[in-house]
């Protein structure tokens, strides 16, 4: 048996709290575990009344059932719940206090069969779930915007398939492959969506994943921005896109976005243009195998993949409609090898690796992504982080020759790695939440490894660093 115990506070009336929780029907509303919840007994909320939920269970969609079982107004409730494996009891406690009410949930959870010789590796991640459940009820009953946040265990809003398969080395680079792009698409509704008259600027869209995604957009008559560096590709580039999609707004501005000057500049004229930004696509980067530095003395890899990143955003931020906006931040799977080292982030203190200080940067890009979701959340601008999985770039070709060859069959297309970008910056499901890292249209956990993940206090050194890094060129 795995046993659950949460409590929040929140500011409503004791009768309207437990009226609103103790109607399960409502609780896909509060709960990402829950895909459906289904009231199927007639009358008020009461004992007996009965619930069939659809879980999200990675791809899988189980079911279960539940009863109310005891039912006292304004202060208890009881369910019990059963699936094919396993079965819960929720008990649900409300009390009044002077600023609102204080609800406590306990719940037990039994397996039986096969399911109980995973208790034990399911319990952190059960435990994790219900504090995730309780949380967003908090929000729910509070009528807060949900910003999801990084735990050291599971990833608010990741499913149990997910959890496993992350942390579970070979599937979790199965995961990554064209295999695991394929089975996961087997589970995908149609992105319909569309972009209309949506001002949409990428950088990096002239090649690989960026070029990909720059079509997809471009077919879902978006108004196309392309940042890139070389005038000549990216017009010829632009009339490939023009003639593919049929859709003429496609125009494009050229920095080398290592160059905080020529950042400086690209804004000005997207400024300059007097049209509001409504999706903001951070997808250059690069990987050198080489430690250089630019002319304006920054290490390349830090300046390519984070510090320009930082500074574009930054510049940008009050771009966006009134009505808000998306940021869509392209990482990379590496990230998962690498923390941030803020005492060192132009790598100087240890020998220089290429793919590491890329995974180091991309680890930045991550926790930049949680930080804007903070900032910007009332706003109604929403940020997340993907990862493209593995895909057949010409970059990663010339950068990881080794890692190319010996992975090259289960590589995905670049339209392959394209598409959670397009649907993070298209679809309706990825504009109701900010902050999340994604893979396959699904949100994954950030930290899997130990000494990988960062502390609040890092995080705001980090901050504090590129902010530092870029300020002298606003007075330049």
């Amino acid at each position: 048996m795995i046993k659950l115990n949460e409590f929040i506070h929140v500011p409503n009336a004791l009768e309207a709290a437990f009226t609103y929780t103790s109607d399960f029907s409502n609780i896909k509303d509060w709960d990402p575990g829950v895909a459906v919840s289904q009231k199927r007994s007639k009358g008020g909320t009461q004992v007996g009344s009965t619930y069939d939920l659809t879980l999200r269970f990675g791809p899988f969609r189980p079911k279960m059932k539940y009863t109310i079982t005891a039912y006292i107004p304004f202060s208890k409730v009881i369910l019990k719940g059963r699936g094919d494996s396993f079965s819960a009891v929720d008990t649900i406690s409300f009390f009044k206090t002077p600023t609102g009410t204080r609800i406590d949930y306990e719940a037990q959870i039994f397996f039986s069969g096969f399911s109980k010789r995973t208790e034990k590796l399911l319990t952190p991640v059960l435990k994790n779930t219900g504090r995730k459940a309780i949380q967003g009820l908090e929000a729910k009953l509070s009528g807060e915007n949900r910003i999801y946040k990084q735990s050291s265990w599971f990833f608010s809003g990741s499913t149990l398939f997910d959890y496993i398969a992350d942390h579970m080395i070979l599937p979790g680079m199965l995961m990554f492959s064209n295999l695991g792009y394929s089975f996961s698409k087997r589970f995908w509704a149609k992105n319909h969506e569309t972009l209309f008259g949506q001002k949409v600027v990428i950088t990096g869209g002239t090649s690989g994943i960026g070029k990909a995604a720059a079509i997809k957009l471009a077919e879902k008559k978006a108004c196309l921005t392309i940042i890139a560096r070389n005038r000549k590709k990216a017009e010829r580039v632009r009339q490939q896109i023009i003639e593919k999609t049929g859709n003429p707004h496609v125009d494009f501005l050229i920095a080398d976005l290592s160059r905080m000057e020529d950042i400086k500049h690209v804004v000005k004229k997207l400024r300059d243009s007097k049209k509001t930004i409504d999706v903001l696509i951070n997808n250059a980067g690069a990987l050198f195998n080489e430690r250089k530095e630019t002319v304006e003395g920054f290490e390349q890899t830090f300046a390519t993949d984070l510090l320009g990143v930082f500074y574009l955003t930054e510049l940008l931020k009050d771009c966006f409609a009134s009505t808000g906006g998306r940021i869509v931040n392209v990482s990379s799977g590496g990230m998962y090898t690498q923390g941030i080292f803020v005492d060192d982030l132009q790598n100087k203190a240890v020998p220089y690796a290429g793919a590491k200080a890329y995974a180091r940067a991309k680890r930045g890009i991550v926790i930049l992504t949680r930080l804007w979701a903070q900032q910007m959340h009332h706003l109604n601008v929403t940020v997340h982080s993907m990862h493209p999985g593995w895909v057949d770039t010409p970059g990663i070709e010339t950068a990881l020759p080794g890692f190319h060859s010996l992975v090259n069959s289960v590589l995905r297309t670049p339209d392959q790695g394209a598409d959670t970008i397009v649907w993070l910056a298209a679809s309706k499901e990825a504009g109701e939440s900010t902050g999340r890292f994604w893979l396959d249209r699904r949100p994954h956990e950030t930290v899997l490894f130990p000494k990988t993940g960062e502390s609040e206090e890092a995080r705001q050194v980090l901050w504090e660093k590129l902010n530092r890094l870029t300020r002298p060129f606003e007075t330049a």
